[in-house]
């Protein structure tokens, strides 16, 4: 170990490797025959936090979900991430034996960008691939996560009427798989949610009819749940359709 510190201390004093500014222990190479790309923040971020997963508007972004670009990076962080079986990119199995896993890093800013860390408990670690920023591989949510987590968030990615959006454009993604994923969140009023958006894009599947079996009564559910009640209501799906007529007006089939 301490010769690795000597060899760091020694590329810092010759000014081969930059700090990070925000971004303790993660280090820059900096002499011209290495910087064939440029650095993104994401990898940045990665480098810093090797199970963190991006999600939200930075995965709207990655996936072509959303013309708005985030003046910000949105991270995901699952408790005990490592259980999950994803390791930090470019190592192996053998690469941790009887090693334990670097200290994970929660840089709030990266240079002069802003960083939204979201802690999200272990059993909703699901639907993560591998993706690319500027050649190098990053962890980021898959398509239908990411249409999950914006309905369950809209704040996070841009407002109700981007997500609505995104929704309507995202016609190719596997409905199976997205159906999936809510059952395992397995939350009810993300259910409702998710079937009045579709079925209001003319999609339709099997599970719909056990969704609506198991509907709370006696109360809504909001489609934006930070917005107050609206008499517009889908007696379906028990919803309460509380957005501008306007923003409704996005899931109108063309």
């Amino acid at each position: 170990m301490k010769k690795a510190y000597d060899i760091l201390n020694e590329m810092l004093s010759r000014g081969d490797i930059v700090a990070v500014r925000g971004a303790k222990g993660v280090f820059v190479v900096d002499v011209p025959y290495a910087n064939l790309l440029d650095i993104s923040e994401q990898q940045i971020i990665q480098e810093a936090n090797p199970l963190a997963v991006f999600g939200f508007a930075t995965a709207m972004n990655y996936h072509g979900l959303t013309d708005v670009i985030s003046k910000a990076v949105y991270v995901i962080h699952f408790h005990d991430g490592e259980r999950s079986g994803r390791l930090p990119l470019g190592t192996s199995p053998e690469d941790w034996v009887d090693v334990d896993f670097p200290s994970p890093g929660k840089p709030k800013k990266v240079e002069n960008t802003h960083i939204h860390w979201g802690d999200i408990d272990s059993k909703w670690d699901f639907g993560v691939m591998v993706g690319y920023s500027a050649g190098l591989p990053i962890y980021v949510t898959d398509r239908e996560r990411t249409l999950l987590d914006a309905l369950r968030a809209p704040d996070k990615c841009g407002g109700i009427a981007k997500v609505l959006t995104a929704w309507k454009e995202a016609d190719d993604c596997d409905l199976d798989r997205l159906v999936s994923y809510a059952d395992r969140f397995d939350i009810k009023n993300l259910k409702q949610r998710v079937g009045y958006v579709l079925e209001s894009l003319g999609r339709s599947h099997a599970a719909f009819d056990t969704w609506r079996s198991s509907l709370q009564r006696g109360g809504s559910v909001k489609l934006l749940a930070s917005e107050p009640y609206s008499d517009t209501f889908s007696a379906e799906w028990n919803l309460s359709l509380n957005v501008p007529p306007p923003v409704l007006a996005i899931l109108e089939r063309d």
